[in-house]
């Protein structure tokens, strides 16, 4: 029986834009595609969708001041929104309003069927999910990894790294930003630097030891602070696994959170 639910995708790479449109009306959803913000924002009032999947790099607008306005325009502002970055631009959870955004996602080198998983998701289509990523293999629900890094370098090298290994990525820039983005969803691991502008990877240790849920998640250290005293300090706050940048690979990271789940 097909689906009623129409998906309002706004995505400045066009190419990756009718990717996602075919891989989901492969599954039997109405899409209509559109490469800019102010096109964009005049679709939703005219299709009224019960989706809009939104790129995090729009070219003709700031996208998080789109979410605000999307926001605070009672007529749509109850439309859920997936925000997705394809080009492996970091979400800048500060600036996302509460409460504006469904669903996070990094999809770097996706071809699509991971964003159809989490609309058939959010839809409560998990059965025909489980069909289209795999059959009788069931669900193929990626894990959630929060990491507060900011040098931008080492953020682009790793972000397509675990984006690749099978991760949803939530990447945080600062430990204000971290904080911010486990109050929108609760990851499977935290991976935290310690040297941090602003509240620092201590401070944002403290802080989820304070909170009964967030303890529970486990959270690995990545820094080139390698002192003794720092290391047991973090290990005392709670962190399961201390890794020192300049002397892990990317691989060893990799392998060291999948051992963390």
């Amino acid at each position: 029986m097909a689906k009623v639910e129409k998906i309002l995708i706004i995505e400045s790479d066009a190419s990756f834009g009718e990717q996602i449109s075919a891989a989901l009306k492969k599954n039997n959803y109405s899409t209509l595609v559109v490469r800019g913000g102010v096109e964009g924002m005049k679709s939703l009032y005219e299709i009224d969708p019960q989706l809009l999947i939104l790129d995090v790099t729009l070219s003709d607008m700031d996208s998080y001041e789109f979410l605000d306005k999307k926001q605070n325009t009672p007529l749509i502002a109850k439309i859920p929104v997936f925000l997705v970055s394809s080009q492996g631009v970091p979400i800048n959870m500060r600036r996302v309003p509460a409460g504006s955004v469904a669903e996070f996602m990094m999809a770097l080198h996706s071809n699509g069927d991971d964003i159809v998983e989490k609309a058939n998701r959010h839809f409560g289509h998990e059965a025909v999910s489980a069909v289209v990523a795999g059959g009788a293999g069931g669900s193929t629900k990626k894990p959630k990894i929060l990491w507060v890094e900011d040098d931008k370098l080492i953020g682009t090298i790793l972000a397509k790294k675990l984006v690749s290994s099978g991760f949803d990525l939530f990447h945080a820039q600062t430990g204000e930003e971290g904080l911010e983005a486990l109050k929108q969803a609760i990851p499977d691991v935290i991976v935290l630097d310690l040297l941090l502008p602003g509240i620092g990877g201590f401070d944002v240790l403290q802080e989820i030891n304070k909170d009964a849920g967030l303890r529970k998640v486990p959270v690995m250290i990545l820094s080139n602070l390698s002192k003794p005293t720092d290391i047991e300090r973090a290990k005392d706050l709670g962190a399961k696994r201390f890794l020192i940048k300049a002397a892990t690979s990317l691989e060893q990271i990799v392998k060291e959170i999948k051992a963390l789940i």
